[in-house]
C-alpha cells in the first residue's frame, strides 16, 4: 500500500469516532473500502429517504435574514444530499418513475398518514405497489364503512324494539 492510501486511511481512521470503527473493522488499510463500508451504515439509499430530501429540496424557502447566496448554497447542498442518496444506477427513467410515486404519495391527505409512512419504509416503490397500496387501503375503508353502516341499523332496530316492547 503507497503513503497516500495509508495516509488516507490513517485521516479517516482518526476523524471517525471510536465507535463507528465497528463498521469497517478488517478493512483498516483499505481507505475506499473504510468509505463505502461507513456509506453503506449510515446513508440509506432507499426511495423513502430520497423522498423525504426530495420533499426538503421543494420546501425551502428564502430565510429573511438569508442571502440570495447563501440561499443558493443551502440549495446545493441539498441536491448533493439527493446525489448521495442515490444508488449507482440510478437514470432519468428512473427519476421519473419515482417522482410520479412521491406525488402520489405527497398528495395523500393527512388522514391517510399511516399509508404515507408505510409506502415509505419499503427497500422497492413503484407506482404499481403504490397504487395497489391505494386499492387496499380503500377497500378497507369501504369494509369499516359498511361495517359501521350494518352497526348502526342494529343498533336502530333495537331501540325500536325496546321503544315498541317487542
Amino acid at each position: 500500500m503507497g503513503n497516500e492510501s495509508r495516509e488516507g486511511c490513517g485521516e479517516i481512521y482518526l476523524l471517525v469516532e471510536n465507535d463507528q470503527w465497528v463498521h469497517f473493522r478488517g478493512h483498516e488499510e483499505d481507505s475506499i473500502k473504510i468509505w463505502e463500508l461507513l456509506e453503506a451504515a449510515h446513508v440509506s439509499k432507499k426511495p423513502g429517504a430520497r423522498f423525504n430530501a426530495y420533499d426538503d429540496l421543494f420546501n425551502i424557502r428564502k430565510q429573511d435574514d438569508e442571502s440570495l447566496v447563501d440561499l443558493g448554497v443551502r440549495i446545493e447542498k441539498a441536491m448533493q444530499t439527493i446525489q448521495n442518496l442515490r444508488p449507482a444506477d440510478f437514470t432519468i427513467a428512473k427519476l421519473d418513475a419515482e417522482l410520479q410515486c412521491m406525488v402520489l404519495i405527497r398528495s395523500l391527505p393527512e388522514e391517510y398518514q399511516h399509508l404515507s409512512t408505510s409506502l415509505l419504509l419499503k427497500d422497492k416503490l413503484d407506482k404499481s405497489t403504490i397504487l395497489n397500496a391505494f386499492r387496499s387501503d380503500e377497500l378497507n375503508r369501504q369494509h369499516h364503512t359498511q361495517a359501521e353502516s350494518l352497526n348502526q341499523a342494529k343498533a336502530i332496530k333495537i331501540q325500536k324494539s325496546d321503544q315498541t316492547g317487542d
